[in-house]
């Protein structure tokens, strides 16, 4: 009863519901059991069972009946926070198509015990709109019914992807590997989404991805597609290649108020308030960063965190940013929070430099060197002494101010003594 109640938990108390399932078991003359009755109660709310084809258009949650088509091995992975972590993926099917199940942690070790051929009551939360669309899994029961689909066909994730049309959303910084015969290389991870998602691109040939530039329109040619635990990724070799495109690719965005535990989300905000980046060790030695930031947008705010080479990006309140493949999960206090690691994207959307003429004291930040009006605080893009009182004429961009000119001013008492008087008159907490 819980399984279907998960659907309904907005609409109805538990207790209401669980009158209703018993109604409809006394009205039937106790000829229905128990599941049924729930799953007739859940019609009766408007959220009866889709098919797989109508999952794009699905809500937040939804809940399917499918064949097991195929099942993968359980992978362990670490996160970016170190801690570790199983994913596994299911290929379902029925007549309108497939769907690819994610299940995390101990749903994916408890993977054993589903086998293909066996029928599955889905509940979980659509990720991708493409012909073969991610869900994450919620909770999974077997049933009883009879589900027709191809079973003879590929279940599997293509290997050569063919033509692939995309917006290059993000590219990272090259790094270096070794290869297995212990010779250097050279990687470049990129972010890219068209209709079907937002998935991750490796390069293994950096090259491959010379002359494009994020927020192109792109054809990639000689991707190969394989299953991560964060869905679909592809990497290209030395025989890809990436064109520019003149077709247009619009990538849907979500929204703040419709983000819910366990799913990825692309998002755009402004940034409200951000903390310094810090630095920590993660278990296999290797240093990295993190930060906190609160974004908003017209449904609510979140906060945010930002992993790796993210939470060094420059950032200052007021910023508009667009976030993809960002996960929700819950912070070490319960909240709701979203997180960009790997296969996630941070675009800083340009804003135009702005002619200004300040007065004010440099100060020591946490964010560097910065020139205190009193009404704002600037970060000087060159560090300079503390303690003077100066007039800076220059260009202010998000927050920092490049100076043309500087000149030292007396400190003006009468001045000093209107903002000691203001701050004193500001209520105490």
């Amino acid at each position: 009863m819980k399984f279907h109640y998960l659907l309904v938990d907005d609409l109805l108390a538990k207790e209401e519901f669980e009158r209703r399932v018993e109604e409809k078991v006394a009205e039937s003359g106790d000829l229905l059991d128990e599941r049924t009755a729930a799953m007739l109660v859940v019609r009766d709310l408007g959220r009866s069972h889709i098919r797989i084809r109508d999952l794009a258009a699905a809500p937040s949650l939804a809940c399917f009946f499918a064949k097991v088509l195929s099942v993968g091995e359980p992978r362990e992975f670490e996160r970016p926070d170190g801690t570790p972590g199983i994913v596994a993926n299911v290929t379902v099917g029925d007549e309108t198509g497939r769907a690819r199940l994610t299940l995390w942690d101990e749903k994916a070790a408890a993977v054993a015990e589903i086998e293909a051929g066996d029928v599955l009551e889905i509940l979980g939360r659509p990720k991708g709109k493409g012909k073969v669309p991610d869900v994450t899994a919620v909770a999974v029961q077997e049933a009883a019914c009879e589900i027709s689909c191809d079973e003879d066909a590929d279940a599997s994730v293509p290997g050569p992807a063919g033509d692939l049309e995309a917006r290059l959303i993000s590219i990272g910084s090259p790094r270096t590997f070794t290869r297995r015969d212990g010779t250097p290389g050279e990687m470049v991870e990129a972010v890219i989404g068209n209709e079907d998602g937002v998935f991750r691109l490796v390069a293994w040939a950096p090259d491959v991805l010379l002359g494009v530039e994020p927020g192109e329109m792109v054809v990639i040619r000689g991707a190969v597609a394989r299953e991560s635990d964060r869905g679909i990724e592809y990497s290209l070799g030395e025989s890809a290649s990436v064109l520019r495109s003149d077709r247009e690719i619009d990538l849907p965005m979500d929204t703040i108020a419709g983000i819910e535990e366990g799913g990825a989300y692309s998002l755009a905000g402004t940034v409200l308030s951000v903390q310094p980046s810090r630095s920590f060790t993660t278990r296999n030695g290797r240093q990295s960063s993190v930060r906190n930031l609160v974004i908003a947008d017209s449904t609510g705010e979140i906060p945010l965190v930002a992993w790796g080479e993210k939470a060094d990006e420059h950032l200052v309140p007021g910023d508009r940013i667009e976030v993809y493949n960002a996960t929700a999960r819950r912070g070490r206090y319960g909240d709701l929070e979203v997180h960009l690691s790997w296969g996630s994207a941070l675009v800083i959307l340009a804003q135009e430099e702005e002619e200004i003429e300040v007065t004010g004291t440099i100060v020591a930040t946490r964010q560097g060197t910065a020139l205190d009006t009193g009404d704002a605080c600037y970060l000087l893009d060159e560090p300079l002494p503390v303690g003077y009182v100066v007039r800076a004429r220059g260009t202010v961009h998000r927050g920092v101010i490049s100076p043309s000119s500087l000149e030292a001013v007396q400190p003006d008492p009468d001045g000093l003594q209107r903002r000691l008087d203001r701050f004193a008159e500001e209520p105490r907490s």
